[in-house]
């Protein structure tokens, strides 16, 4: 009586331990089951593997291109060529659009005569709110920000913008010379001279 009672639980018990032993047995399907979320381990935010380096922002690409001017001559024998200096390194840091962009609202136009033109070579040609965010204070500058003094010559209305640069940070800045030597140079921006800067929109800068 004893054995037969012990033999039934025996075979009873036999297929359910078959059951657990398929469902966790190399090449079967996982349990239908899934483990409890406290056992699941998500990777500590140290081993995941940092993202690739994103293309660099126009403002180190500009301050990337200007350096190896410095001390360089830029058309030797003509005046006033600050603009066309600082065009010819945005073109090369982020394309041939940089070559004609220009703003018809510039921030010195209530201050222009009513002959006066808007032109690709004028300082006040990328100094608007369209191109980027307005920096008022030299220590606020950063490098790669375009920076705009006010009647450094001619006899323009009191604070037209008449000279640019590149921002290098510390307060200096590099600049094509208004001077017929045609020398980029680096100098402490002019306090008495400084008007504003701009940081250009990263948006600009087109892969090249």
């Amino acid at each position: 009586m004893n054995k037969t009672f012990y033999s039934m639980c025996l075979s009873a018990l036999l297929p359910l331990a078959g059951c657990s032993e398929n469902n966790t047995s190399a090449g079967h399907d996982a349990p239908l089951n899934p483990l409890p979320a406290a056992v699941v381990k998500t990777p500590d935010a140290s081993s995941i593997a940092p993202p690739v380096s994103s293309p660099a922002l126009i403002g180190e690409r500009l301050v990337a291109e200007a350096m190896p001017w410095e001390n360089q001559e830029f058309r030797v024998g003509k005046a006033e060529q600050c603009m066309n200096w600082t065009r010819e390194i945005l073109v090369a840091a982020c394309g041939e659009h940089f070559a004609t962009l220009e703003t018809q609202n510039p921030w010195d136009k209530h201050l222009l005569g009513p002959d006066d033109k808007l032109l690709p070579e004028h300082v006040d040609s990328l100094a608007a709110d369209e191109f980027g965010q307005k920096i008022t204070a030299i220590d606020a500058l950063q490098p790669g920000d375009l920076v705009f003094l006010k009647n450094t010559y001619g006899d323009w209305a009191e604070g037209v913008l008449t000279h640019v640069g590149i921002a290098l940070g510390d307060g200096r800045y590099i600049h094509r010379m208004t001077s017929n030597d045609g020398l980029v140079k680096i100098n402490a921006i002019p306090a008495e001279d400084f008007d504003s800067g701009i940081r250009l929109k990263d948006s600009l800068c087109h892969t090249q």
